[in-house]
């Protein structure tokens, strides 16, 4: 009996452990899903070799080129968070990639290079480099001003949301249609911020109600739909790209015009 009563609680735990492996994975999976990418130009082959090697193992998904044009023909297709850039390659050069890339994207840039006087530095900051290293560098260090330079990217996307003639700031909370300043009570600006942060996706009452911690009772539901009459008519009196919709049975939605 005791041994049948062993058995049983060895195969549980297995099976608990199996389910906890398989979460994790799962879990590790989605990081994955959701790394950053990195685009390295540079003609050296053996730093493009060693970077790859070094980031990819730090989890970052990397490609790498070794020429000013390779850097701008996949830079649209890669669509890089960050791009590591070399000044001194033959045919076209780091401070020329720069200046393309700044006509259209604000990617962070760091440069890295052998060049080090003052003056050099000065002209890539004033080109819209984010940073500048000098080889030969550490990676260690590189890697340090690499996830500083992305955690502040990501903290300037959190709090900022700009889609169509719609921007919306969630530290400064306000509200600009066309560049005018939307007058927003507290609960409409917390809707707001909950249909950009989830746009697309269709919102419960409940779930507006939630992210708003507005103290509510059961029954008092339509609270929400006259908080959302008042906002889509804001809205709409300064043109709005953004739509709110109402989603029979289950809630709203938000979109932009140009998805109609």
């Amino acid at each position: 009996m005791r041994v049948n009563r062993l058995m049983e609680y060895c195969t549980h735990m297995i099976f608990q452990a199996t389910i906890c492996l398989f979460t994790l994975k799962k879990k590790l999976d989605k990081i994955n899903l959701m790394a950053n990418k990195i685009l390295i130009c540079d003609d050296d082959q053996i730093i493009t070799d060693s970077l790859s090697e070094y980031l990819s193992a730090m989890d970052y998904e990397i490609l790498a080129v070794n020429d000013g044009n390779g850097a701008l023909n996949n830079f649209v297709s890669f669509n890089p968070d960050l791009v590591l850039l070399d000044i001194m390659m033959p045919n076209l050069n780091g401070l020329d990639v720069i200046k393309i890339i700044r006509e259209k994207s604000q990617t962070p840039i760091i440069f890295l290079t052998a060049k080090v006087t003052v003056d050099d530095k000065i002209l890539g900051f004033e080109l819209g480099a984010d940073d500048y290293i000098t080889k030969p560098f550490s990676m260690r260090e590189l890697l340090l001003r690499i996830q500083a330079i992305l955690k502040r990217k990501s903290n300037v996307e959190n709090d900022n949301f700009n889609k169509g003639n719609v921007s919306l700031s969630s530290s400064k909370r306000e509200l600009k249609v066309n560049n005018n300043l939307i007058d927003l009570t507290k609960t409409e600006f917390d809707f707001l911020e909950c249909f950009v942060k989830n746009y697309e996706n269709v919102l419960s009452r409940d779930q507006l109600l939630e992210y708003t911690k507005y103290d509510y009772l059961e029954s008092d539901d339509r609270v929400v739909d006259v908080h959302i009459k008042n906002l889509r008519k804001k809205l709409e009196n300064y043109e709005s790209d953004l739509k709110i919709l109402t989603v029979r049975g289950l809630g709203y939605r938000a979109i932009y015009e140009e998805n109609f």
